[in-house]
This record gives C-alpha cells, structure tokens and sequence, in this order.
C-alpha cells in the first residue's frame, strides 16, 4: 500500500473523517439520548410497579370492603338480640301480648334498677303471673321466642287461686302463682359500633 498513492490518501481521509463524524455522533448525540431513554425507562418501570401496587391495593381494599359489610349485616343482625334502650316498651308491649295469647294474668310487673355490665346493661322486671299449668308453658315458650335475648330466672312456682268469678274446683287444681324475673339485655351507647365510610 503507498501512502503518497492519491487514490489511498483520499480513502484514508474518507476513513479518518467517519470515524471522526462516528465518534461526535456517539459521543455527543447517542450517549445523551441514550442516557435519556435509560432514565425514560427506568422511570417507566417505577410507574408500571407503582400502577401494578394500587392494582393490588385497590383489589385487596375491594375484597377488605365486601368482607367489612358482611360483619356489618352480622353485626345487625346480633343487634337486634340487644336491642336499644328504647326497645324496653316494646319488650313489655310483647310481654302483655304474650299473656293475653296465653290466657294468663300478669298480676304485676316490677322493674328494677338497671345493671351495667361490661358492655351492655341489664333490664331486669319481677313479674307475677296467675295462670294455668299449660298456659304458663305456653307463656314461656312465647317468651322464648321474643325476637330479643329474654332469660327467666328466681322462678318460684306455688298453686294459685283461680281467676276470679271462677267455682270450678279443676280449674282451682290446676291453677298456679308464678313469681319469676325477666331481664333483657341493651347495648351501651358509648359501645355501639360507628360504621366506616371505606
């Protein structure tokens, strides 16, 4: 190869100016796009993993906001068993209705001073009752089915005269005093569940 060959000289010079223009591309074009689209991309995948954790969060605050209103309508569900405060009327309201469905006579209903307990309080009523041996069966099983929690405790059962006006001496045999307390349960305010707003 002669170097003073003009044919070579240009060629080299062709050659030489390339790789020169090669070289300022690279450096001062390519390598800071480059490094732009290498930031581009890793901003890229932080957003597709941050996108992909809300999906996930999303997903999971869906399945935790089914879940919470299911324990929500359990929740009301339970309440109705300890009902309010004011549901105290409706409880001897049931009572008196038990009574009369039955054919017994609540002679008297005594209520005594409420307990609280841990988080609820106990409306406790001593209740006397004249009636047959059925028909009191009969009245405690109505009691039993009260839509609310209702325990029967301190019976005392003793034979009763029979409802007055009455001569049958059957009728006397079989009739009962019944002195017995009833208490029924109510949630304390301050211990009410306070739904969420999810």
């Amino acid at each position: 190869m002669d170097l003073k060959d003009p044919k070579v000289q240009k060629i080299a010079l062709v050659c030489a100016v390339f790789f020169i223009m090669a070289y300022f591309w690279y450096s001062r074009v390519y390598t800071p796009q480059s490094n732009q689209i290498e930031a581009k991309k890793s901003e890229y995948q932080t957003m597709i993993t941050n996108l992909r954790n809300v999906e996930m969060k999303s997903k999971s605050l869906e399945a935790l906001q089914a879940e919470y209103e299911g324990l929500l309508a359990r929740y009301r569900d339970i309440e109705q068993l300890l009902p309010e405060v004011k549901m105290v009327p409706s409880f001897l309201v049931q009572l008196h209705t038990a009574s009369s469905l039955t054919g017994t006579k609540i002679v008297s209903i005594t209520p005594e001073p409420i307990q609280a307990k841990s988080f609820y309080n106990v409306a406790s009523f001593d209740v006397q009752l004249v009636g047959g041996y059925h028909e009191f069966g009969k009245f405690i099983s109505y009691i039993a089915n009260f839509p609310f929690i209702v325990n029967v405790n301190d019976m005392q059962i003793s034979p009763g005269a029979p409802p007055t006006g009455s001569s049958d001496k059957k009728a006397e045999a079989n009739t009962i005093t019944a002195d017995f307390t009833l208490s029924t349960y109510f949630v304390k305010p301050e211990e009410r569940l306070k739904e969420l707003e999810i």
